[in-house]
């Protein structure tokens, strides 16, 4: 398969996302907005949504609204950044993106945590508490990060062009940075190696591999989340049929497709 022909999004980001996202990054760039400004623009909207999940009555509703704006805007500022001039500095932008995505996975997660802390949820007669809300939280973001770090992985090595390629260069290392820059600097070449690693044994990858894995990725678990941040004023407890699922088979999926993967490879090596 060539690249010209590879999708390297996720199904949503595709269908719905991607198509609405070009729109409005036509829309920035005739206003002047920079690449990073849409980024501060979606890490607002997935703060601000999960805020809105921690408040009563319908404000649920409100947050994964909010949630799902954040998930399309997202897709905008790559495009956005498409538009201008190649920038010296491709490092900046991509990690710069990559920490305003924190900043929703962070408030989304405390969102889900502070629901499920005000629930009555009990299980085999134990009354789950402010502990088990808190643990719940924490195993659905490492769920998650794994998840998007392998798949981030894999994509950047089929991208034509990927930044991530030169990190073991001296091309970007040598620049003169900012004490920001420098920050993002270190967190970028932490991030990438460390992805490296997560994806696991051989560094397993391709194109059949990433729409595999796609299936599992941050757009589809923030969508699912907005999902349950709308149902959860008729639901109080759809977070836990949220973590369950993402943390048990969605990680045993992950865990089969990239073992099934290195297998391949190890037969086609032999």
């Amino acid at each position: 398969m060539t690249t010209t022909k590879m999708q390297l999004d996720e199904k949503f980001d595709i269908m719905v996302s991607r198509p609405i996202a070009n729109r409005m990054a036509k829309g920035f760039f005739k206003l002047g907005v920079s690449a990073d400004q849409v980024s501060m623009v979606a890490a607002a909207f997935g703060i601000s949504a999960g805020v809105a999940m921690t408040g009563p009555g319908l404000w649920p509703m409100v947050g994964g609204l909010l949630l799902i704006a954040m998930v399309v805007i997202d897709c905008a500022d790559g495009a956005v950044a498409r538009m201008n001039p190649p920038s010296d500095r491709p490092w900046r932008g991509r990690m710069f993106d990559g920490v305003a995505d924190l900043g929703t996975l962070l408030s989304v997660h405390i969102g889900m945590v502070v629901a499920l802390s005000r629930a009555t949820v009990t299980v085999g007669g134990y009354t789950m508490g402010g502990f088990e809300a808190i643990l719940l939280g924490v195993v659905a973001f490492i769920s998650l990060s794994w998840k998007s770090s392998v798949l981030d992985d894999i994509k950047q090595r089929l991208k034509p062009g990927s930044v991530d390629n030169d990190i073991d260069t001296d091309k970007y290392r040598d620049q003169k940075k900012s004490p920001f820059e420098k920050f993002l600097f270190f967190l970028w070449v932490w991030y990438v190696h460390n992805s490296e690693r997560l994806t696991g044994p051989g560094r397993p990858g391709g194109y059949d591999l990433f729409r595999q894995v796609a299936l599992l990725g941050p757009s589809h678990h923030l969508v699912g989340l907005a999902i349950c941040a709308m149902l959860l004023p008729v639901a109080p407890t759809i977070f836990i049929t949220y973590v369950v699922l993402t943390a048990g088979p969605g990680n045993l999926y992950l865990w089969y497709v990239l073992a099934r993967a290195r297998r391949e490879h190890a037969g086609v090596e032999a």
